[in-house]
């Protein structure tokens, strides 16, 4: 490129950015206070003890108010800066909004400083600048955070900053949902939450029986939520990303999820004329296979490795998904645009196909919610085949292998399947086993010596997947790296005898992968006991996924990794003859089954380890949670097993395993057998002769 095309560019990228950022200046303004805001009072000096505030912030009011018609919605917060540390976070002002749809008018930005009231509101001070926060997930929104860093901020400080911002998503239409809490994660002062509706709107409350006040404002209906001296919710240990412990208020015009689902109908339009382009590789899968499985893997393996994940979702793009022509013609789209795709690809193959919407994070408790689009923040496949048979896929995922059958997928729960007449959520089972199996041998060549360990792992459904994704992402420099520090953590002295070998059986879904180790100092003194040596053998694939509590006593569910199904094999070749007993233990719960049988074969100085491990449930009920503690600490007191021997034992002798094979030495054991015999047959002749030769 030549430096006039450069410079060119140069300032023809200034050009479009200073417009830009005068366009985005343009769409923040200064007004007054609305007029049908109430306003709202807060104490300077709330009977909150500041040791349970986080971060010197401490929140005195938190007031939201809608006005639904007017499509103007109010935020005015007023915090404390109680610690210096707070000054960091309380001097700046990050307002976030979205231009396509969206203005924001400011309204009182002042600082309340011994008794004085300091106005802080320039519009001058605030910069616009598009955050995308998930543009590591390939998501780019188009939202622009307004921020203000205020200068002369000072530790006791009370800030108050108010502003609204007006304009709804046009995709929503007339209806209107929201949600948001009573409570926050530290006491605040005051909370409070006023709608103004034309419309009766259906509302509820988890974790609170807090009710609205109901009334009127020149003839729209008013809802109105209010607390103080607000209280932090319980948070434990390990709580399921789904649990709701906040005091959340769900508000919404949508009556049913049928609702949902007409309104969704609208958005995922089913007229499409298929372009050249997509009626050619629709034609393409339908001449290549001539039964529906086949056809409904390759239209699936088309959308997941072929249209890459890009989401472009600024306005009604996050919920509208672009037409398929489009996506196939620029190869991008985001979760919405690849199912869409896929589900068209399909119908027009004559295959039942929907898109699903759900919730990726809170789909175990999306029950708890009251209808509406914006619960959910993914949208997937449903298949029904020639056979009534129902599957879903998820094409945002991308080297999935297995029959359409088995094609695993995530564990959502509960998802609202977008079809003419369906009233309800729909509950998916997850149909993947998600097996890893792991072959240990152990060398134990001599007594305080090194080891050797060779491994091999079979990974199944969901985990070959991720496996899959794993290594071909990675560099095989990286990944015997990887591997390396996990065997690390487990002994000392590890060395890599050789790289990691993949064998990707992609027809059965399955992965299997081969590693060789030699651990110098395999042989470890025993706790607190200097006179013996001891090696630990433990199934660190079922370690990994299992979860130890550490309070007995349980207020909220506790997660499990789900679904998971271990089988770990352990072998050891022992150095000699050793004296182990013959175990066989089972510990069951209502969450996990766990098994451990250990044995010994004499002959040939083998030790064989088997475990098993497999969840039954995705979380525990607090109700479940005392069953749950007292079996997984059984488990833990035999999960590991130890072998062990005197410390002179290894100076004094090598222990050496014989010169010679099994086959030699079980032929050499044979003829002193017959030699013994032989001999013995002698004497007792000789005896006899003998005895004779006297009575004689």
């Amino acid at each position: 490129m030549s430096m006039r095309t450069t410079t060119t560019s140069h300032y023809l990228f200034i050009i479009i950015c200073f417009f830009s950022f005068s366009i985005y200046q343009a769409q923040i303004k200064i007004s007054e206070t609305p007029q049908w805001v109430v306003q709202q009072t807060y104490e300077k000096e709330p009977d909150i003890d500041l040791k349970e505030i986080s971060y010197g912030l401490l929140t005195l009011l938190s007031d939201e108010q809608i006005h639904i018609p007017k499509k103007e919605r109010y935020i005015r917060y007023v915090q404390k800066i109680t610690d210096n540390v707070g000054v960091q976070d309380g001097s700046a002002v990050s307002i976030n909004f979205d231009p396509t749809y969206q203005e924001l008018y400011l309204h009182k930005i002042t600082v309340f400083r011994e008794g004085k009231i300091i106005n802080k509101l320039n519009v001058n001070d605030f910069q616009t600048i598009r955050q995308e926060s998930n543009a590591e997930s390939y998501i780019y929104d188009g939202s622009l955070n307004a921020i203000a860093n205020l200068a002369d901020i000072r530790n006791g400080d009370i800030m108050d900053v108010s502003y609204t911002i007006k304009g709804f998503n046009p995709i929503h239409g007339s209806h209107f949902s929201v949600a948001t809490s009573l409570n926050d994660f530290q006491p605040v002062g005051k909370i409070n939450f006023y709608l103004i509706s034309k419309n009766t709107l259906q509302y509820k409350t988890i974790n609170s029986d807090i009710q609205p006040q109901k009334g009127t404002y020149n003839g729209y209906l008013t809802y109105h939520w209010q607390t103080t001296l607000t209280e932090k919710p319980t948070f434990e240990d390990n709580m399921p990303s789904w649990y709701l412990p906040y005091q959340n208020v769900f508000v919404t015009d949508y009556k049913s999820w049928n609702d949902v689902v007409n309104w969704a109908l609208t958005v995922y339009e089913d007229e499409l004329k298929p372009s050249h382009a997509l009626k050619t590789k629709i034609d393409q899968i339908k001449h290549s296979y001539d039964n529906e499985g086949g056809r409904i893997s390759a239209t699936l393996k088309f959308v997941q490795d072929d249209i890459r994940y890009l989401g472009l979702e600024s306005g009604i793009g996050a919920y509208k998904p672009f037409s398929p022509n489009k996506v196939l013609e620029q190869r991008f789209g985001d979760c919405k645009d690849k199912s869409w795709l896929m589900v068209t690809m399909l119908r027009h193959m004559d295959i039942e196909a929907y898109p699903v919407l759900i919730n990726s994070v809170y789909g175990e408790s999306l029950h708890q919610f009251l209808p509406s689009p914006k619960v959910f923040d993914h949208v997937v496949v449903k298949v029904v085949d020639s056979t009534d048979n129902n599957f879903f896929y998820d094409p945002t995922i991308s080297n999935q292998f297995g029959s359409y059958k088995s094609v695993a997928f995530p564990n959502y729960s509960k998802a609202l399947v977008i079809k003419k007449g369906n009233t309800s959520l729909e509950q998916i089972t997850s149909k993947s086993e998600d097996l890893v199996e792991v072959f240990d041998t152990f060398d134990l060549p001599s007594v305080g010596g090194f080891g050797t360990l060779n491994i091999m792992t079979v990974y199944r459904d969901a985990e070959a997947d991720a496996m899959r994704s794993y290594y071909k992402s990675s560099s095989l420099s990286s990944m015997r790296k990887d591997f390396k520090n996990y065997y690390d953590k487990l002994y000392d002295g590890v060395e890599v005898l050789k790289d990691p070998i993949f064998d990707d059986d992609s027809l059965a879904n399955k992965i299997l992968v081969e590693e060789s180790y030699k651990i110098n100092d395999i042989w470890t003194q025993m706790l607190a006991d200097d006179k013996n040596i001891t090696v630990e053998f433990s199934p660190y694939s079922i370690s990994d996924v299992f979860i130890s509590p550490n309070d007995k006593e349980r207020k909220t569910p506790f997660a499990l990794y789900y679904p998971t199904h271990k089988k770990h094999q352990i072998t050891v070749k022992l150095p000699q003859r050793w004296s182990l007993a013959k175990d066989d233990i089972s510990v069951n719960s209502k969450s996990f089954d766990f098994s451990m049988k250990a044995k010994m074969n004499p002959s040939r100085d083998i030790l064989y380890l088997n475990y098993e491990y497999r969840n039954k449930h995705s979380f525990v009920n607090p109700e479940d949670f005392d069953d749950y503690y007292t079996k997984i600490k059984e488990v833990e007191q035999i999960i590991a097993y130890y072998i062990y021997i005197p410390k002179s034992e290894s100076k004094n002798r090598s222990f050496q395993k014989p010169l010679l094979s099994d086959e030699m030495a079980s032929t050499v054991t044979t003829i002193i057998f017959l030699i013994i015999g032989v001999v013995a047959l002698i004497v007792i002749g000789l005896v006899i002769f003998v005895i004779r030769s006297n009575n004689n």
